[in-house]
């Protein structure tokens, strides 16, 4: 599995900054930032896998999803990362009402990523 799930780690110390993963952007033309809210028992999308993005990066505010890609499934839990990338097709299930903030990066003018 590409995706990489980085789960929260335990506070160290007052201030506690840790860089998780770097990522190659060359080409990257525009960015777009949301939140997504999806409801327990709701997978996206319905049928099959899709990518929104060369990359994707996702925070998990609140809730649990189940992230599936064509080499496996991981569960991902409040608190934890999701950076998938390189346009890696996958679907996201919520197992209970989840709330995701995301950050696409896009390549093109048109801020579009053809769908393999």
């Amino acid at each position: 599995m590409r995706t990489k799930i980085h789960s929260t780690p335990p506070l160290s110390g007052g201030y506690d900054l840790r860089p998780l993963q770097n990522i190659d952007i060359e080409g990257v033309t525009r960015g777009s930032v949301g939140v997504v809210r999806i409801g327990a028992g709701t997978r996206s999308p319905s049928e099959g896998l899709r990518c929104n993005a060369e990359h994707e990066i996702a925070y998990l505010v609140q809730g649990q999803v189940r992230v599936d890609t064509e080499e496996g499934s991981r569960i991902v839990n409040a608190g934890d990362v999701i950076v998938a990338s390189p346009a890696e097709r996958h679907a996201t299930t919520a197992l209970v009402d989840a709330t995701i903030v995301y950050v696409l990066l896009h390549r093109g003018s048109d801020g579009n990523y053809p769908v393999g």
